[in-house]
């Protein structure tokens, strides 16, 4: 009788684990949405008319970030305001835009008059100032002859032309010509500004 030798199968070798999965580099946090903006109410539009400051009304005619709207937003606006009839329709663009003389506006009886009426020297210069750039868009009108559409016509040409400017401290010194006035034509540009800024808050988001 032989001796019989009982073989155990080796083991099968132990597979070897997955590798471990790369780690992810880290996300970056997500932005923070921008503040919402602070646009001004109705009745303080209303006010701002009267003389009282807003300045929050610069955001009617800017872009969230601040920075002032681009030329098709702003001719969307004009096309809507159009469309509601908030402006005279026989208005009509000039079309000789010559600047004059700077000389000529300072010699202005309402640039005196708004600059003793401001008694602020600053609050005189810096609204002048814009006073003066939509005064050299508008071939040299005088500012007691504009109407509202000669200041959206203004402030079109200085988006146009990527002058900056100011549209707050402009539409105050328009808003201060008007004011001075005692013929009713100020009374009635006031009114149609108004409106238009009523319609313009209206449609601006936050």
């Amino acid at each position: 009788m032989s001796d019989t030798q009982t073989t155990t199968p080796a083991a099968a070798p132990t597979a070897a684990p997955p590798p471990e999965p790369a780690a992810r580099p880290p996300q970056p946090a997500p932005k923070p949405a921008p503040p919402a903006r602070e646009l001004p109410e109705i009745e303080a539009i209303a006010g701002w008319v009267e003389g009282a400051e807003l300045p929050e009304l610069a955001a009617l005619f800017e872009l969230p970030t601040g920075a002032t709207l681009p030329l098709a937003k702003f001719d969307a606006l004009g096309m809507q305001i159009r469309k509601e009839e908030l402006l005279p329709q026989h208005w009509q663009p000039l079309s000789d835009h010559t600047p004059p003389a700077d000389s000529a506006f300072d010699g202005l009886a309402v640039v005196a008059r708004l600059r003793a009426a401001y008694g602020d020297p600053e609050a005189a210069e810096r609204r002048l100032a814009q006073l003066r750039l939509a005064w050299r868009e508008l071939a040299g009108k005088q500012p007691s002859l504009w109407s509202v559409p000669d200041v959206l016509a203004a402030m079109r040409r200085l988006i146009e032309r990527e002058i900056d400017f100011e549209p707050y401290e402009l539409l105050c010194a328009v808003r201060d010509v008007w004011r001075g006035m005692t013929l009713p034509f100020g009374r009635e540009q006031l009114e149609i500004l108004w409106a238009c800024l009523a319609f313009i808050r209206d449609k601006t988001r936050k």
